[in-house]
C-alpha cells in the first residue's frame, strides 16, 4: 500500500501545471492585460524600470504623462521636439508573464512616440505594441496588444510643477496562422501625472495614474460561446487593463544642482542618479491568464491588488562619452498560487560621433537587459546623446 501511495504521488506531481485549472465553459471571464515587467526605453529598463521622476519626453510619458512638459536642463529654446523608438525582445524567456507554466517564445515589444513643447505646453502621442505566441494553443494563436496614449501637459514655473493628462486606448486580438483575427476587443481609459522639481535642488518627485480599461467591444465573426464556430474556443467577454498608480523619486549627485537650466548644449558632468518607484496595480474583475486560455483552461489572474518595487542608478563615469546603468525590481505575483520574482537590469550608453544638424549633435548606441527567473529581455538602441 505504501508503494502504491508513493507511485500515486509521483504521478500527480508529474502532471502538467495547467491541468489544475478548470476547463472554460462560458464567456464570463476577462483576459488580464497586465504588465509586471519593466517596459520603456533603455534608460528606464536599465534603471530597474524606475522612471517616473527621471525619464523625460515621450519615453517618460509611458509612465508619467507630465514628462513631456519637463524640459531637459540643456533645453533653452522657445520650442522643442522629442521622439523615441525602441525594440525589446523577450523571446528568450520561458515564462514571460510569470504564470508558472514553462513554455517558449516570450513577447516582442515595440515602443515609440513623438511629441513636443511650445513654451510651457507639451503634447505627445506614444504607442506600445506587444506580440507573443499563445503557448499550447491549437491551432496556434498569436496575441497582439496595441496601446496608444494621447497626452497634454503644462509646466507651471511658479511652483516648479509639471502636470499632464489625457487618455489611452488598448486593443487586444488573437490571430490564427492565416485569415482574420479570432476576435478583437478594445477600450479606453484616462491617464494623469505630475512631476515636482524645485529649482536649484537635486531631487525630483513624481506620480502617474492610469485608469483601468474595460474592453467590451468584442468584434468576431463567430458565436463567442460556440466552440464549433470559433476554432474550438469559447471567447472571453472582455479584455481588461488594470488601474495602476506609480509614485517615485530621484536624486542626482554632481558638481552642480540638478534642477537648473544650463547654457551649454550638453551637460558633461561626473554624476550619479539614484531613482526609485512604487507601482501599485489594481485587481482585474474575473481576470484570467492568456496561456491557460490557449489550452481552453481558466487560470485566475489579477484577483488582488499587487505592489511592485523598482530602483536603479545611472553613472556618467566618462562625462559626455560613457554611462552605466544598473537596477533591480520586484515583479509581484499576478496569478493565484504563483509568487513574484526579482529582476536584475543593466544598461550601457556609448557616444559614437559628433556632428552638426540644426545645432551640435552627438550619436549614441545603447544596450540594455533585464534578467529574472525564466525571463530574459534585451534591447539595442541607436539615437542621440542627451
Amino acid at each position: 500500500m505504501l508503494r502504491l501511495g508513493v507511485i500515486a504521488l509521483v504521478i500527480l506531481a508529474a502532471r502538467p501545471v495547467h491541468a489544475q485549472y478548470p476547463t472554460i465553459t462560458n464567456s464570463r471571464f476577462a483576459i488580464d492585460l497586465y504588465d509586471g515587467v519593466a517596459i520603456g526605453n533603455t534608460d528606464m529598463v536599465g534603471m530597474g524600470g524606475a522612471g517616473a521622476a527621471v525619464v523625460l519626453g515621450t519615453a517618460g510619458v509611458l509612465m508619467n504623462p507630465s514628462a513631456i512638459a519637463v524640459r531637459p536642463t540643456t533645453d533653452n529654446g522657445s520650442w522643442s521636439l522629442d521622439y523615441h523608438a525602441v525594440v525589446l525582445t523577450g523571446t528568450y524567456s520561458s515564462d514571460y508573464d510569470n504564470n508558472g507554466q514553462a513554455g517558449s517564445g516570450g513577447a516582442s515589444l515595440v515602443t515609440g512616440g513623438i511629441g513636443g513643447r511650445i513654451g510651457n505646453w507639451g503634447a505627445a502621442v506614444t504607442t506600445l505594441v506587444q506580440q507573443a505566441p499563445v503557448v499550447g494553443s491549437s491551432p496556434s494563436l498569436t496575441a497582439n496588444t496595441r496601446r496608444w496614449r494621447y497626452v497634454l501637459a503644462r509646466w507651471i514655473p511658479q511652483i516648479d510643477l509639471a502636470v499632464g493628462g489625457g487618455f489611452q486606448t488598448a486593443a487586444f486580438e488573437l490571430d490564427p496562422p492565416s485569415g482574420a483575427a479570432l476576435f478583437t476587443i478594445s477600450g479606453t481609459g484616462l491617464v494623469a501625472g505630475a512631476t515636482w522639481l524645485p529649482h536649484g535642488e537635486s531631487f525630483r518627485v513624481a506620480a502617474g495614474l492610469d485608469g483601468s480599461i474595460d474592453g467590451g467591444q468584442v468584434k468576431t465573426t463567430c458565436n463567442p460561446e460556440d466552440p464549433a464556430t470559433c476554432m474550438g474556443y469559447i471567447l472571453p467577454a472582455r479584455a481588461r487593463v488594470p488601474a495602476r498608480l506609480v509614485a517615485g523619486g530621484a536624486y542626482r549627485w554632481a558638481p552642480t544642482a540638478w534642477n537648473q537650466q544650463v547654457t551649454t548644449p550638453f551637460r558633461d558632468e561626473l554624476s550619479v542618479i539614484l531613482a526609485g518607484d512604487l507601482v501599485v496595480t489594481g485587481p482585474t474583475a474575473s481576470g484570467a491568464g492568456l496561456e491557460a486560455f490557449g489550452m481552453h483552461e481558466l487560470q485566475p489572474s489579477g484577483r488582488h491588488t499587487v505592489l511592485g518595487v523598482r530602483g536603479g542608478a545611472a553613472f556618467e563615469c566618462l562625462p559626455g562619452r560613457f554611462r552605466l546603468r544598473a537596477g533591480s525590481y520586484w515583479e509581484p505575483g499576478r496569478f493565484e498560487g504563483i509568487g513574484g520574482r526579482a529582476h536584475a537590469t543593466f544598461g550601457i550608453d556609448l557616444r559614437v560621433l559628433a556632428f552638426q544638424l540644426w545645432g551640435e549633435r552627438r550619436g549614441r548606441i545603447s544596450l540594455t537587459g533585464d534578467v529574472a527567473d525564466r525571463y530574459r529581455n534585451i534591447a539595442f538602441d541607436i539615437g542621440f546623446w542627451h
